[in-house]
């Protein structure tokens, strides 16, 4: 029981880091290649930062805004069929690819100006609050009423737990915004919040953990765990 604990619950982390790092070097990448193109449209001050409509950024977010929904049926298909790990992978790839293009990316091609075109809030601030209960309702509904298959639950996971983690730290630093710097806030936060994650996690996966999908499932909050602590305490 032990064994298949840290086989299945804990050495995930491993693939999934991979998976994260390989993701992230072609996003930069697509970056470097277009930093001397023309911009989409000026460099503007949104939000309080500059926004940079690099031309690479705006296809990397459209082609992997398709093709992580792609990931995401092919997930499901094989979750259909039995392949626990395949679509765990396949999930769990879409799910970080359409967090990079919806959360990493949209925001820098909302045209602002006296009348906005288009406006992409950051989902990771708190103007987002409403979609976070909103999307916290909903999974809750598609949890009890058994309304996802597993490639599709771990795709879903996947952006979500990326998605909420950063407004943990971001989202609701306006309410102490007053009485500390960001930095301090995202330490507060990466501790107070990624470690009892973490723990949970390491809990559930020894102690109550059966299952392949539920060791993996597992091992899926003890990454967003630990991602809490690395960009909150580490600063990354």
């Amino acid at each position: 029981m032990m064994k298949r604990a840290w086989k299945e619950g804990v050495l995930p982390l491993a693939g999934m880091f991979a998976i994260t790092a390989a993701l992230v070097v072609v996003f930069y990448t697509c970056l470097g290649i277009g930093e001397n193109m023309e911009p989409v449209f000026p460099v503007h001050v949104d939000d309080g930062e500059s926004v940079d409509p690099n031309p690479m950024r705006l296809a990397f977010m459209l082609t992997g805004f398709l093709f992580s929904f792609f990931l995401a049926a092919w997930a499901e298909k094989k979750g259909a069929s039995g392949k626990t790990w395949p679509a765990f992978w396949l999930g769990y790839t879409g799910g970080t690819l359409i967090w990079q293009s919806v959360g990493e990316c949209s925001w820098h091609f909302g045209l602002s100006g006296t009348d906005y075109l288009v406006c992409f809030a950051h989902l990771e601030s708190s103007a987002s609050l409403f979609l976070v209960i909103m999307t916290t309702v909903l999974l809750v509904y598609c949890a009890k009423k058994n309304a996802l298959g597993w490639g599709v639950w771990v795709f879903v996971l996947t952006f979500v737990g990326n998605w909420f983690g950063h407004f943990i730290q971001i989202g609701t630093y306006p309410i102490v915004c007053h009485l500390m710097e960001e930095d301090a806030w995202f330490r507060i936060t990466g501790a107070s919040v990624g470690i009892p994650v973490c723990l949970a996690a390491l809990f559930l996966n020894f102690k109550y953990a059966e299952t392949e999908r539920e060791y993996l499932l597992c091992s899926l909050f003890l990454y967003f765990g630990i991602g809490i602590i690395v960009t909150g305490v580490a600063g990354l």
